[in-house]
Order: C-alpha cells, then sequence, then structure tokens
C-alpha cells in the first residue's frame, strides 16, 4: 500500500486533480466541492475529496517537479484511480502567450531526460489523452479569456543560467515551461490512466515578469471552471478503464 498517501482504496476518487501546492489544494476542497474530507495530510500532502454537482471527485497536492509527482502518481495508481487532471501554472516561453491565459497541453518535452533510462536511452513521447484534453478544449471555447493548445516544456530545474534550451524548444513550437507534466503523462500511460494538464500562465520567462497574484488566481479560478465541469459531463469516461 502507499507510503506517502496514508488511504485506502476508496478514500480516493476515480478522478483526481493534481496540484504542486498543498494551500491550492485546500482552497479547490472548501471553495468548489461540497462536504470534503481530508484523506492525506503526510508531509503536507494534503488530499481531499468531496462532490461536485453529485460526483465523486478528489485534488491531491503532488509538490513540485517530476520526482515528487512521480511518487505521488505510482502511489494514485495503487489506489485505482483512473484520471488526473493537473491545474498549476506555467511560465510562458511564446509571444502569444500571456500572464492569465491558460495553456492547455497535448503533450510535454523533457528538458534533461529524467526518464530516458526506462527506453535504454532513446525519447519517450508524453502526450496527454486526446478524449479528455479534446473535452477541455472544447469546454473553453467561447470564454472571454484565451486557452492556447500545444506542447509544453517540463524543466528539472526551476532557476537557469541561460534561456538557451527553452529559446530552442520555443523555436520548436512550445508554448510553457513548468515541471510536472512529462512525468504524468508518461506514468499514466505506463498505467492505463487518463491524463491531462491544464496551466495558468504565471511568468512571462524571457521577460521575467511575473504577474500579480491576483491575475495567476483568476487564471487558476478560470481552469477549475472548465476542468469540474468537464468531469462532470465526462464522468463514466472519466471514471472507468
Amino acid at each position: 500500500m502507499p507510503i506517502h498517501i496514508e488511504a485506502q482504496k476508496g478514500d480516493v476518487a476515480k478522478i483526481v486533480l493534481l496540484c504542486g501546492d498543498p494551500k491550492r489544494a485546500e482552497y479547490i476542497a472548501k471553495n468548489f466541492l461540497e462536504s470534503a474530507k481530508l484523506f492525506n495530510e503526510y508531509r503536507l500532502m494534503y488530499g481531499f475529496t468531496g462532490k461536485y454537482k453529485g460526483r465523486d471527485i478528489s485534488v491531491q497536492t503532488t509538490g513540485m517537479g517530476s520526482p515528487s509527482i512521480s511518487i505521488v502518481l505510482e502511489e494514485l495508481n495503487m489506489l485505482g484511480v483512473k484520471s488526473l487532471i493537473r491545474v498549476g501554472t506555467c511560465g510562458s516561453i511564446n509571444k502569444k502567450v500571456n500572464i492569465s491565459d491558460i495553456v492547455l497541453a497535448f503533450n510535454a518535452h523533457s528538458s534533461h531526460g529524467i526518464y530516458n533510462s526506462y527506453f535504454n536511452g532513446g525519447a519517450f513521447s508524453a502526450g496527454a489523452d486526446f478524449g479528455l484534453t479534446r473535452a477541455l478544449f472544447d469546454k473553453s471555447a467561447g470564454k472571454s479569456y484565451k486557452t492556447h493548445c500545444g506542447s509544453i516544456l517540463t524543466s528539472e530545474t526551476f532557476y537557469e543560467d541561460s534561456f538557451d534550451l527553452y529559446e530552442k524548444y520555443a523555436k520548436f513550437g512550445a508554448l510553457a515551461v513548468e515541471m510536472e507534466s512529462y512525468a504524468l503523462f508518461l506514468l499514466s500511460a505506463k498505467y492505463n490512466i487518463k491524463a491531462a494538464t491544464m496551466l495558468a500562465v504565471s511568468d512571462i520567462v524571457f521577460e521575467k515578469k511575473r504577474g500579480e497574484k491576483e491575475l495567476i488566481k483568476k487564471g487558476i479560478d478560470n481552469i477549475l471552471e472548465i476542468v469540474l465541469d468537464t468531469v462532470v459531463e465526462n464522468y463514466d469516461y472519466l471514471s472507468n478503464d
């Protein structure tokens, strides 16, 4: 059984929202879920299960970076989850993507090849679940805010000495950089779990510009509106193999 998620099967819903920040997990549980109950607080990896429009949904903290989220994903798989949606933030590396815009990832590149040993040094193309991603994109249509759908870069470092590597990925179409989605997509593929990532832009990387907290919060709230309604409308698809 899991070591870091102190829960039993049945404590965690089949569909789980993932966020790096424990305070964001708590915020989602308190403000969007009904009758939310805490099922994990070990190492501040808060996990809650509640209801949204009558449907069971969990939210689980992952921490920062691929090693941390990988531990959480392995243990969520032990608990029988079927769909995972990362709700977080990212830095834009594309001129058309601005602070508080939303980035919906259809695949993720890895900057340092942390999982290359899985494939004898080869690279794995880590992609989101098409059905889930398409449903999220359709639900975002017609909103007052912008949603960009494309590839993103998962980096193993937050602070870089230069942006040379980011610039190369940007030239090949990457929209944004973050630190978890490559691991999410790879392990979800391994365990036949549906996965998606939807991110609010918090920074303009090449300008070293950080968005105001209220703008970032608004971006997260916009994502949650899309994600939660999409989950309810596609619940049978997302809660089964």
